[in-house]
């Protein structure tokens, strides 16, 4: 179990514990807070915050019964679809702050000691000593991961500043039933996209992250556009007939092909995204954006206009489909010699 600060540096380690279900995330913290390991009810303060992911939701009461705060990612209420702009703010909140965690993560797994699933088992009692060593070395000659640099301070700004408003594209597309009207839409030819969005704003990567308040949806935006190009794609984007400066999009979930995604974006005339809704779970905030929002804003504002797409690699050419049989008519079995 490593603990580590809102700026990366590494505050202690403990272990190694046993890899059963009595020594989860939960187990664990509510263990090194009852025996004070390593001393760190000493340097641990009432009021302080403890900032966790959901592997955690069991041990937040105790947490607290300590004097502690504690801050989590909101877990989707049951029957509900879709995380309420406020929750999905505070959500990314959290998960803003709690990067650093898995960063410290990947700083460890550059040993080549570290970067392996399974260490035999001979290592067990030294293990331990190895990790702090190696976490020592991290905080000695690594710089910071976070809260040094300028931008980080506006930026922290701008999101609580953000996470007090509500959504104003949801609060439209739900009162005047935008979701399911289909004949106020027009498709756009995929073929033609640069044409019939000639006034969509340009989108620099500077103000891409400034709209997302990271770069994790922005790398997953390209393989993310990739997918739903094509004929096998379902990428469909439609204009608003009655309100201007509106597009719909259809996108292809990520995690299920029967399962598909509605977003929602509203620009201004003056080349400024005004707002954005999505459909998926989290789609509703407004602290950043979804990863569906992510990618269109990406293909749209900034990867058509670059006119990267002779760069990229198509490796649909290299892997086999085994869906794919031909028919009678496609094959050439006749043809062969007798």
């Amino acid at each position: 179990m490593v603990i580590v600060g809102t700026d990366g540096y590494i505050l202690s380690v403990l272990g190694p514990y046993f890899a059963n279900g009595k020594n989860n995330d939960a187990a664990i913290t509510k263990h090194m807070i009852s025996v004070n390991a390593e001393g760190m009810n000493e340097w641990l303060e009432t009021s302080d915050v403890c900032v966790v992911d959901r592997g955690f939701r069991d041990v937040v009461d105790f947490l607290r019964e300590q004097g502690y705060n504690v801050e989590m990612p909101v877990y989707l209420k049951k029957g509900l679809k879709q995380h309420p702009v406020e929750e999905a703010n505070a959500s990314r909140l959290v998960t803003k702050v709690r990067w650093v965690v898995e960063s410290v993560n990947a700083r460890v797994k550059q040993w080549r000691f570290f970067d392996k699933v399974v260490i035999s088992n001979h290592f067990i009692p030294i293990i331990g000593d190895l990790l702090r060593i190696v976490c020592a070395v991290c905080n000695k000659f690594r710089p910071p991961l976070a809260g040094t640099y300028p931008e980080d301070k506006s930026i922290a700004e701008a999101m609580l500043e953000k996470c007090k408003k509500g959504n104003a594209i949801q609060k439209m597309v739900t009162e005047e039933g935008l979701l399911t009207k289909r004949t106020i839409y027009k498709l756009v030819d995929a073929s033609n996209v640069l044409d019939e969005l000639a006034d969509f704003p340009v989108l620099s990567m500077d103000k891409l992250r400034e709209i997302t308040m990271g770069v994790y949806q922005l790398k997953q935006a390209p393989n993310y556009v990739r997918e739903h190009e094509g004929e096998d794609g379902k990428f469909e984007l439609y204009v608003c007939k009655i309100k201007e400066n509106l597009l719909k999009i259809k996108i292809q979930s990520r995690h299920s092909n029967k399962l598909s995604h509605t977003v929602f974006i509203s620009y201004s005339d003056e080349g400024d995204i005004e707002g954005w809704y999505c459909t998926c779970k989290s789609g509703a905030r407004v602290v950043g954006c979804c990863a569906h929002v992510a990618s269109v804003l990406w293909y749209l504002g900034y990867q058509r206009l670059e006119q990267q797409s002779g760069s990229r690699r198509d490796f649909k050419t290299s892997v086999l489909d085994a869906s794919h049989i031909p028919s009678s008519d496609e094959s050439d079995c006749d043809s062969l010699p007798e």
